[in-house]
């Protein structure tokens, strides 16, 4: 299959509908069809918006958009009403873990080890990728192939070797593979991009030692604080950052709009 070529993205500014559409090459690339977001939708009059949208429909069709997504703060209500009137439908709500104060925190030591990752470990990496994720809008959209989602967190994975601020973290148990973080620093805060344990190891207590190991790792490079995005259906992970002291952010709502659905 030859490359996908590239998508022009849109800006639209009305008297009554503010948004862009921008293409996603990584998930273009991942799933050989043209993909796009939504950002900064400012909705005012709902009959005239719905009348200016008329110019993104002629957009995504001919860019052959098959899938947009919008991500809205919870308290959007006007946007996210209007967006279910142009066929985008609600799939998840996020919330954003957040936990300050790190450099205070005092964490009980631990035997597993953290390293960075390189080429010959990504098919481990890879493996736990694509089965350990069930919860994120591309496994709960109905609409949509289970399998685009496994994908996707695959080649995540794959692309992080190499990145010029991404790093692939991988938690072992002396030689046993628990777990992956992928990690951002930006001066003294740390955020996590992706997170797993491999399915095998799910429910023995590996997620609270990973993620406290990690959370000692942070503490030694100097970061303060730890932000993150879950799926509030994931209540298993929800639980875990609350035990371990994470506040929560105010949540935001994920929008699908998928083409012949």
């Amino acid at each position: 299959m030859s490359p996908p070529s590239p998508t022009e993205g849109l800006t639209l500014s009305t008297t009554h509908l503010r948004l862009r559409c921008q293409p996603v090459p990584w998930d273009r690339q991942a799933f050989g069809f043209p993909v796009a977001q939504l950002v900064d939708l400012q909705v005012g009059d709902l009959r005239a918006a719905a009348s200016d949208y008329q110019t993104v429909r002629e957009w995504l069709h001919d860019q052959d958009i098959r899938i947009l997504s919008c991500r809205l703060p919870h308290d959007q209500l006007r946007e996210s009403m209007f967006l279910e009137d142009q066929g985008l439908r609600f799939v998840e709500m996020v919330l954003h873990p957040q936990l300050s104060a790190l450099d205070r925190l005092s964490l009980p030591p631990d035997s597993l080890t953290i390293t960075e990752a390189g080429p010959a470990d990504l098919p481990a990496l890879e493996t736990i990728a694509g089965a350990a994720f069930r919860h994120e809008r591309y496994h709960v959209d109905p609409r949509l192939d289970p399998r685009l989602g496994d994908v996707r967190y695959v080649r995540w994975v794959r692309n992080t070797i190499g990145h010029p601020l991404q790093r692939l973290l991988q938690v072992q148990d002396d030689s046993r593979l628990v777990a992956f973080f992928i990690v951002e620093v930006d001066g003294e805060e740390a955020y996590w991009h992706l997170t797993a344990v491999a399915p095998e190891w799910q429910g023995q207590g590996y997620g609270r030692r990973a993620w406290q190991a990690m959370l000692h790792l942070h503490q030694c490079e100097g970061a303060k604080r730890i932000c993150t995005t879950i799926s509030a259906s994931n209540t298993r992970v929800l639980n875990l950052y609350a035990r371990l002291g994470f506040g929560f952010q105010p949540p935001s709502m994920t929008f699908h709009w998928v083409r012949d659905a």
